[in-house]
């Protein structure tokens, strides 16, 4: 199972953002969420400071600040190992008018 991890701080409305996102696409493909204030953690607030929402995927640091619905599906989906259908579909399209 994916382990997405969302580092925030309190009052960060783009962390707010981000959590959403997150729970949007977990809708469509399942995952592990968990949320981690850094605000109580001096060794998270020193590495991470103002540098939040930081989403991690299966350990590894992906995002910083600002992502989209697009670019957060994609980067887990990825994780999956199965490509989504829409993106199989287009590149059929593709293929086809080329023909």
């Amino acid at each position: 199972m994916i382990q997405v991890t969302i580092l925030s701080r309190q009052d960060c409305h783009l962390c707010e953002v981000v959590l959403r996102i997150a729970r949007q696409v977990q809708i469509d493909v399942p995952f592990v969420l968990t949320r981690i204030e850094i605000d109580g953690d001096a060794r998270l607030i020193e590495h991470y400071g103002a540098r939040v929402p930081v989403v991690v995927i299966n350990g590894q640091e992906i995002f910083a600040g600002k992502v989209t619905e697009g670019d957060f599906r994609r980067a887990v989906e990825e994780k999956t190992g199965k490509k989504p259908l829409k993106r199989i579909l287009d590149r059929l399209r593709g293929a086809l008018r080329w023909k």
